[in-house]
């Protein structure tokens, strides 16, 4: 069967990067009615084609969404003529790729479709959507120990997978109500029969007991998702469940996990499927010795663009230890250490002015 024009027999997976998505796009890939391959991110370009923001180009994005608006003012359909455009042209690379494979349906896993759900949604409203979701916490942990390791400052990459992409998944799935399917990380790792079985009945295909083994398939490796664990098990293994928290050790991610949890705030967790609570009280009790965290950076700050960061944040460091000290009743002979320590390298910092409020 091909991909209709509204997207029938399409599939796609959608998640915060180091979700998870590589695993389960390797479980139902297994399935004998669906291809997928490397993360093919085929719809970003288009869809942000008419985006006001969001991307640059050589060519002056402005200019280009301004021109393309202009034509588009003038055809009878205006902008829907744009949207079968997209259909017509990806419908066809989409089943180029199936007719090879010889199976039903394509599974097209690309996380960042986050930024995209409602023109994805406009462009295949036949689509079936699966939202995969995972404590955000653990996420972030994820991105430090594949992506960033010890430098700090490459956060910033990734601040729209921390800081944007909850929201909109929230979003999309208020969206897409019946159209998506809501699978969580740690339930698929916990009891996947029981999750891959309400994804198959939801895709409308027999559950195939044997696909929760994707480590037995034949599947070549993929130049993006996860290049090692999925590559490593056989099966969903339910003690990655809480590896984030061993993570917690360390002060510097210890800070940045418990400023992403109080920016993201309860109403965004709960609404992801989580205990607020229950992740503070982890948050809580492995908290590292207030003499580590003083010298740790903010999350706020570690997000900022390299030019945003060249002047450094001494008196983010004074606030922070001085009000350590003071807290634990050390006298004041530690306070003068400090202010003598960093007023020379802090000329546009008020010593003075902090130490006393």
């Amino acid at each position: 069967m091909n991909i209709g024009l509204r997207g029938h027999n399409l599939i796609f997976l959608i998640s915060q990067p180091r979700a998870g998505s590589t695993l389960t796009q390797r479980i139902l890939g297994n399935h004998s009615d669906i291809h997928t391959v490397s993360e093919p991110w085929l719809m970003l370009h288009p869809l942000y084609a008419l985006s006001n923001e969001g991307y640059e180009a050589e060519y002056n994005a402005k200019w280009s969404l301004g021109a393309i608006k202009n034509f588009l003012e003038k055809l009878p359909d205006g902008e829907e003529t744009y949207f079968e455009g997209i259909r017509r042209t990806y419908t066809y690379l989409y089943n180029s790729t199936l007719t090879v494979s010889g199976k039903q349906y394509f599974l097209d896993k690309t996380p960042r479709y986050y930024h995209i759900i409602p023109e994805l949604y406009r462009t295949f409203p036949k689509a079936k959507y699966i939202i995969l979701l995972r404590n955000p916490l653990a996420v972030l942990c994820s991105i430090i120990s594949t992506w960033t390791k010890e430098n700090w400052f490459r956060l910033y990459l990734y601040q729209h997978d921390l800081l944007k992409a909850p929201i909109e998944l929230i979003e999309g799935i208020k969206l897409l109500t019946e159209k998506c399917t809501v699978l969580h990380y740690e339930k698929l790792l916990s009891n996947p029969e029981n999750e891959i079985k309400i994804v198959c009945d939801q895709l409308e295909i027999n559950y195939e007991a044997e696909i929760i083994n994707y480590g037995l398939n034949n599947f070549p490796n993929w130049k993006f998702g996860d290049q090692k664990s999925v590559y490593t098990n056989k099966q969903p293994n339910s003690k990655n469940i809480d590896a984030w928290i061993s993570h917690l050790e360390n002060p510097q991610v210890w800070r940045v996990v418990n400023d992403y949890l109080h920016f993201l705030g309860e109403d965004i967790i709960n609404q992801m499927g989580y205990s607020y609570e229950e992740l503070e009280q982890i948050i809580n009790e492995n908290r590292p010795h207030w003499f580590k965290l003083w010298r740790t950076f903010s999350l706020k700050w570690l997000l900022k663009k390299p030019e945003e960061r060249k002047k450094f944040n001494y008196e983010d460091y004074l606030i922070r230890l001085i009000t350590s000290v003071q807290l634990r009743g050390f006298g004041g002979t530690l306070i003068r250490l400090v202010q003598k320590l960093f007023h020379k390298q802090a000329n546009s910092v008020q010593v003075t002015k902090i130490l006393s409020s």
